[in-house]
Order: C-alpha cells, then sequence, then structure tokens
C-alpha cells in the first residue's frame, strides 16, 4: 500500500463520512492495512489531511492549466476557468459532503488570522496556480497578476460557500472577467 492509495482512501472517507470523521486509523482499516502502516506512512492525522490538501491542490492545478486552453484570448480562458471550477466544485463529493454537513471545516482553511501560523486556502491556491499563468494572462490580469488570481479565487469560493444565488455560472464568469482583465 503506498500513500497515494491512503490519500485516495482518505478522500472517499471524507466524501462519505466527513473531514470530521477522518483519522489515520480509519484510513487504515478502510484501506485494509494495519494501523501502525498508516502511521509509518502519515505520523498523524495532520499530515494525511495535508497530504490530502497538497493532491487536492495538485489536482486543480492542472485542471486550471487545461481548462480555457482552447481559447487564444486570454478573457476567454479565464472565463472559461471560472466557469469549470464552479463546475467542480459541484462535483466534488467530499467538498460537498464537508459543504453540506461540516461548513466550519471549509471556512478555517479558507479564513487566515494574525495569529495564524499557515496561509489561507486562497493563498495556497493562487500560489500553486499563478505560475502555470499563460504570459498574456499575466499581462493582462488587473490590477496586477497576483492580485487578479486572488479575486478571482475569492469570487469563485464565494459562490462554493453560498451556492444558491440569481447569477449563472456564465454571469459569474462574465463579471469576474470584467473585474479583473484590462
Amino acid at each position: 500500500m503506498d500513500r497515494d492509495r491512503m490519500v485516495d482512501v482518505g478522500v472517499a472517507l471524507v466524501s462519505r463520512f466527513g473531514a470530521k470523521a477522518l483519522s489515520l486509523t480509519s484510513v487504515a482499516r478502510q484501506a485494509g492495512v494495519a494501523r501502525a502502516t498508516a502511521y509509518r506512512m502519515f505520523g498523524g492525522r495532520d499530515a494525511l489531511v495535508a497530504a490530502i490538501m497538497a493532491r487536492e491542490l495538485e489536482q486543480l492545478r492542472v485542471h486550471l492549466h487545461t481548462w480555457g486552453q482552447q481559447y487564444d484570448d486570454p478573457a476567454e480562458r479565464v472565463r472559461e476557468r471560472v466557469k469549470a471550477s464552479l463546475q467542480y466544485i459541484r462535483e466534488h463529493e467530499a467538498l460537498q459532503y464537508v459543504l453540506r454537513n461540516e461548513p466550519e471545516e471549509v471556512v478555517r482553511a479558507l479564513i487566515s488570522t494574525k495569529d495564524s501560523d499557515r496561509p489561507s486556502l486562497i493563498a495556497l491556491i493562487v500560489d500553486a496556480t499563478l505560475p502555470d499563468a499563460e504570459p498574456d494572462e499575466v499581462a493582462v490580469l488587473y490590477p496586477n497578476p497576483r492580485a487578479g488570481s486572488e479575486f478571482i479565487v475569492r469570487i469563485v469560493y464565494s459562490c462554493m460557500l453560498v451556492p444558491e444565488g440569481t447569477l449563472t455560472d456564465d454571469e459569474i464568469a462574465d463579471l469576474v472577467v470584467r473585474a479583473v482583465i484590462r
């Protein structure tokens, strides 16, 4: 049993039982390995959660790089990425379970405070994805590439937290493009 498989099992458990139920013992039991094996691989729950987050960030990074590549226009790529991100969130089983049943877990990841020793999920996503942005996108992001990227992530996550609204995904994407593309 390798770390990747254990992370897969962890994500599956979160999809069915939530983030609060995630433990190395539950992952080991579901994976059919000894509890000691899970502890040797991760050391503790925090390391398992960090591995899951790292995997999710990498998958999102790959998706964001792929989404919209069929468009030559940077504004169209940004628009497509916003729409695809909203759809991705709606289809992500683990995230949806946590949003419905343990929203405080998502909020805790999104916020940062002065006394926090870790970056917010928003900062992690910007850090992971901005280096992949096409040069023509970087050139037109307003007011600067990092701030424009951060704004996009903030809007997508606000839609994730409050999914019901009068705006369609197309309208949200259009508004984001108007706000961050110059």
